[in-house]
């Protein structure tokens, strides 16, 4: 105890006489406080240990808080890049369409086949298909995202922000120094850090029981007394008060002789604790770099493939435009000219996906680097 404990007491009784004609209550009052002068710092190590367990508790909040945050994130660039999809789906129904109505007037003018309508038509069912897909999947990238967030779902639906990544660069060139300021930031770390602190407390605290203990008490009493039925025998209430009243002041001491070994197996047991605790602490940095690492080298290497997908898509929209204009000259059947804009629908696919891979690695080293994950 840091500061000293006060009691209260009140205790009455009652006698009789021999004669079984007076009840005689007694009541008695006091006042108690004990303080410890010295116990080798054991209050103050209790102390200081209660008060690092609050922080652990507040560090345990803190790491839910920040996975649901990557997971937050992860869900609305999922549900950005499902919005992105279905534009590229309905894009594709825009283009079969019109083409579906330039076929349909070259068979009415007797120019192409008939065949070649259900050739397209085919195709714009796939299309519509695409589109269906694209939109179940949104909405259940928005009831994930709804439900991290804690929100109705009904209705629910995010604004969409324009990521332009025309010039798309990693922004670190190693994870040395991701790995050098998470040690300082992660509470995981923080964490760990605590609990070694509070093992080597707790042997400093069972070392206390090797050592005498000191206390100091005072207390306060007194009592007064009546008959009944009364007769006058004692003084009034207050003035016995004044009377009875003492005090009492003391000093104790303790110390330990023997206790079966009992303080030195809690001091042992302590430092094994501390052992494991420092061993956890080794095993979360060991766990923290390699997740950093693992991040770098995704984020690098979704960045080539965004580059890789980007440059395909580039090729393709070259090749599409030279086969649009051959499928016009009628050089190009129907056949092969759907083979390349499923290509295309594909590459533009591609590109979305590696796009939005690239920006949530990204944000994982933001994370790690102990910045804000901010999507704009």
């Amino acid at each position: 105890r840091l500061l000293p404990s006060v009691t209260a007491n009140a205790s009455q009784n009652f006698g009789v006489n021999s004669d079984y004609e007076r009840i005689n209550p007694n009541n008695n009052f006091g006042i108690s406080a004990n303080v410890d002068i010295y116990n080798g710092g054991r209050n103050k190590l209790n102390f200081t240990q209660a008060e690092n367990q609050i922080f652990l508790n507040k560090l345990d909040q803190e790491i839910i808080q920040n996975n649901i945050s990557l997971q937050i994130a992860n869900s609305y660039l999922n549900a950005l890049l499902n919005k992105e999809n279905i534009k590229v789906a309905q894009e594709q129904i825009n283009i079969t369409t019109i083409q579906l109505n330039k076929m349909q007037e070259l068979i009415d003018a007797g120019v192409n086949p008939k065949a070649d309508l259900f050739d397209i038509q085919a195709t714009l069912e796939q299309n519509k298909q695409q589109l269906v897909q694209a939109e179940n999947t949104l909405d259940l990238s928005l009831l994930n995202l709804a439900q991290l967030i804690q929100v109705s779902p009904d209705g629910f639906d995010i604004k969409e922000v324009n990521i332009n990544l025309n010039q798309a660069v990693l922004l670190y060139d190693n994870a040395i120094p991701i790995y050098e300021t998470a040690l300082k930031s992660r509470p995981e770390i923080h964490k760990a850090e605590i609990a070694i602190e509070n093992a080597e407390l707790s042997i400093k605290s069972a070392k206390t029981n090797l050592l005498p203990s000191i206390g100091l008490n005072y207390s306060l009493n007194t009592s007064y007394a009546y008959r009944f039925p009364g007769d006058g025998a004692f003084d009034k209430i207050f003035n016995q008060y004044n009377d009875n009243h003492g005090h009492n002041i003391g000093i104790s001491a303790r110390y330990t002789i023997f206790d079966g070994k009992s303080n030195r197996a809690r001091i042992s047991k302590a430092k094994i604790t501390r052992d494991i605790v420092s061993q956890s602490l080794a095993e979360e940095k060991l766990r923290l770099r390699e997740t950093i690492q693992r991040a770098f080298l995704d984020t690098r290497t979704s960045l080539k493939q965004y580059e890789a997908s980007l440059s395909s898509l580039k090729a393709l929209q070259v090749a599409y435009k030279i086969a649009e204009e051959r499928y016009k000259l009628g050089a190009l059947n129907v056949f092969d000219f759907d083979l390349l804009r499923a290509r295309l629908f594909n590459a533009k696919t591609a590109v979305l996906n590696a796009k939005y891979n690239f920006i949530f690695k990204t944000k994982v080293l933001d994370f790690y680097n102990d910045k804000p994950i901010i999507i704009e």
